[in-house]
């Protein structure tokens, strides 16, 4: 048997199209607006591209457990920061294969029921600076593009253009990124603060840099 409903008023329309939005917010990203994440990002965003995720790397089904969002900025419109979301029963799913994909990880405290972050070796690097969060059957991610958010840039230069920014930047970094994974999940601090990086980004690049001259005829072997 098929029923036919009839919506004769703007305002039913109106409640469907909240509907739909609730709904939305509760299993993917495409709710985030790029005046919340352009504090995260360098250069301004040029465009959002949103993506359906599936539970196929999970049960193998193609039903539809979630979203990704990829915040392109710059005049490349090259990545800069990727949200992934997935809800139901495969949450776990997603956060346990972040967690087992780690070679060491960190807890984020203030994100979700539990987040974490990879851990840094001893030369101040960090194997990823994705953030895996999850909260009920939500799990969310988030990850920056190399170099994308304020002051990292000038600190991976400091650094002899290299990862090894330390333990304290990675840590500031993952606590920024997480107020996205708040927003998600509806509790939380979503007000990122960015102050650390971005005075120790400024110090870094304000830094004199160190030059050695040899004297002249001198045969310097490589």
């Amino acid at each position: 048997m098929v029923l036919f409903l009839s919506v004769s008023s703007a305002s039913a329309g109106t409640s469907v199209l909240a509907a739909k939005s609730a709904h939305a917010s509760k299993t993917g990203c495409s709710q985030l607006t790029k005046a919340q994440i352009q504090p995260l990002i360098v250069h301004p965003i040029t465009k959002v591209t949103v993506k359906a995720v599936t539970a196929l790397e999970y049960t193998g089904s193609a039903k539809r457990v979630g979203q990704e969002c990829i915040f392109a900025a710059g005049p490349g419109d090259s990545e800069a920061l990727t949200v992934t979301v997935v809800s139901g029963p495969v949450s776990a799913n997603a956060y346990t294969g972040d967690l087992q994909g780690l070679d060491g990880a960190v807890a984020v405290h203030g994100v979700g029921t539990k987040a974490v972050r990879a851990s840094v070796d001893a030369k101040g690097s960090a194997q990823t600076t994705t953030l895996s969060a999850l909260k009920g059957k939500t799990y969310c991610s988030v990850s920056p593009g190399d170099g994308d958010i304020p002051g990292v840039a000038q600190l991976e230069d400091a650094a002899g253009d290299s990862p090894d920014i330390g333990n304290k930047a990675y840590a500031e970094i993952a606590a920024a990124i997480g107020t996205v994974c708040n927003r998600i999940f509806g509790s939380g601090n979503t007000t990122p603060d960015l102050t650390g990086l971005t005075q120790a980004g400024a110090a870094a690049a304000a830094a004199p840099t160190t030059t050695t001259t040899f004297p002249t005829g001198l045969n310097v072997q490589p």
